[in-house]
């Protein structure tokens, strides 16, 4: 080989070696998505990430909104967003329920939605017998389903089933006669009966969602579908704004059809 081709070879070979890392190794991860691709049956919609948070300087916390406290946003800005996908499902299918809590960083997060477990419950049965003037029928059943009053767990069960309601749902049905103040509060009305856990240093099974909370407002779900959150999250950004797609006819603008 002559001289002078020498330094040509050497350069080709250092392209090559170049090329061929380049193709064998793996992407380095996006920090931010440039753009989010989303499949639906109402066309693909191309999301532009970037562009939101670059371009228009909207805070991360204005649409991953898990933050709502000083506290959390000093936290928030400490670790990456949570992704839409972590907490909003496609559907809620068996993989999701399946596999949710691996979206999150760690189990500080599960706290966001699993916000109250129970301890020992408070009640003082001597006090409601003088409360009920000693009248028992007025929270057990008469002498036509049990001849004497007994424990409620003799009949009910944490379960329940189509012919027996469960231990949960009988006793509250029974003492909603009476408080039904404290159950029109939601879930700030169970202290008075219910010890309350600390759950930022839980570490046992979650309740599931529908234990507690059993009547949703009809037009809000407890948890909203993917769709359904960037429906509401982004059309309403744009509605305020009177900007970009927001109407009721203005689909073709984000969906692809």
């Amino acid at each position: 080989m002559q001289k002078r081709h020498i330094p040509i070879t050497v350069v080709v070979c250092l392209l090559l070696a170049v090329a061929l890392a380049g193709y064998l190794l793996p992407a380095t991860a996006q920090k931010l998505p440039v753009r989010i691709l989303f499949h639906n049956n109402g066309g693909r919609v191309i999301f532009s990430h970037l562009r939101h948070h670059r371009n228009y300087e909207i805070a991360c916390v204005q649409c991953h909104h898990e933050t709502k406290t000083e506290h959390d946003r000093q936290q928030a800005a400490k670790a990456e967003p949570v992704p839409c996908g972590s907490c909003h499902p496609a559907s809620f299918d068996q993989d999701y329920i399946a596999e949710h809590v691996n979206s999150f960083p760690d189990k500080s997060y599960c706290v966001k939605c699993h916000h109250a477990e129970f301890g020992e419950l408070a009640f003082d049965h001597e006090a409601h017998k003088e409360y009920a003037f000693d009248d028992c029928q007025a929270c057990h059943h008469g002498p036509d389903i049990e001849d004497e009053p007994g424990h409620c767990n003799q009949c009910h069960d944490l379960a329940g089933d189509e012919y027996m309601p469960s231990l949960r749902d009988a006793a509250h049905k029974r003492c909603a006669t009476c408080h039904d103040d404290m159950f029109d509060k939601g879930i700030k009305g169970c202290s008075p009966c219910h010890r309350m856990k600390d759950m930022t240093n839980y570490s046992g099974s979650y309740t599931p969602c529908q234990q507690c909370h059993r009547t949703p407002n009809p037009d809000r779900e407890l948890v909203l579908t993917r769709t359904n959150a960037f429906h509401d999250q982004c059309m309403n950004c744009h509605r305020d704004l009177q900007k970009g797609p927001y109407g009721e006819n203005d689909c073709d603008k984000c969906h692809i059809r």
